[in-house]
Order: structure tokens, then C-alpha cells, then sequence
């Protein structure tokens, strides 16, 4: 009889083992964030004023850099609670190791839209896109 040599090591494991340790990682990393309240996309209401911010980005409402952070918006609604429309405003501010002002160093700004209601609405082949605070459509905006 021939004697084979047993191995560990079997062509092709080394790649999966490889997946399976990043996959853990990532869902360790991700609970750990979770934990300590890392929010990936919230929003809270609320005003908020960032013209003392060095900088000030604007960027898309379905940009990537809404994912990251808590955003405060400023709505304004309809007498029944439907956004006309508004701002969202994230702050990162200046906190250095050796930094003790703590000041607004980023504001990133993205504008909110009116809800749908008013969509394809027409009259007598007039359009009315906008929603106004009565909660009818017009033609030109009411903010």
C-alpha cells in the first residue's frame, strides 16, 4: 500500500477562509459601531445655523455623504403635516487632539424637496406642481 501524505491545506481554502474572516470582521465592526450609536443615515427636526462653519459643502439628498451621520432639517409643512420642503444640515466639528475651540470646521447642506402630492398634477393643460400650506397645488412655489 502507498502511504499518502495528509495536508491541511487544500487548493482553493485559503480564499474562502480568506471571505469568512472579512465577513466576521465586518459584522463585528458593524456591531461595534452600532453599540456606540455610529448612525448610518438619521434625521432629526430642528434648526440649525452653520454661518460660522469654515466650510460649507452642498451635496445631493441621495448623495453618500448622507449615509454618514445625524442631519437636522428645518421643514416647512402643510396645514395637514406634508413637507413643502426644506433643508438638512450635518455639522463635523473642529475637534483636533490639541484643539480647544471645538468650533464648526464642515457643514454639509442638502435641500429637501415637496412631497409627490402635486405630481402630473394638471388643469386645462396647465400644470400645478407646487404644494402649497392650504395643501392645494399651484403653479409657482409658496415658500
Amino acid at each position: 500500500m502507498k502511504k499518502t501524505k495528509h495536508s491541511f491545506y487544500r487548493k482553493g481554502s485559503g480564499e474562502i477562509e480568506g471571505i469568512m474572516v472579512l465577513v466576521v470582521l465586518a459584522l463585528i465592526a458593524w456591531g461595534i459601531a452600532s453599540l456606540f450609536g455610529f448612525n448610518y443615515h438619521s434625521t432629526s427636526e430642528g434648526v440649525v445655523t452653520y454661518n460660522d462653519c469654515r466650510a460649507v459643502i452642498q451635496i445631493q439628498p441621495d448623495s453618500w455623504q448622507t449615509y454618514f451621520g445625524t442631519f437636522v432639517c428645518n421643514y416647512t409643512k402643510t396645514q395637514s403635516g406634508q413637507i413643502m420642503g426644506g433643508q438638512c444640515v450635518r455639522i463635523v466639528n473642529d475637534s483636533s487632539l490639541f484643539s480647544t475651540s471645538h468650533s464648526c470646521a464642515t457643514a454639509y447642506v442638502y435641500n429637501i424637496t415637496s412631497s409627490p402630492a402635486c405630481e402630473g398634477n394638471t388643469k386645462d393643460g396647465v400644470s400645478y406642481p407646487y404644494l402649497g400650506y392650504d395643501d392645494q397645488c399651484y403653479t409657482t412655489p409658496q415658500m
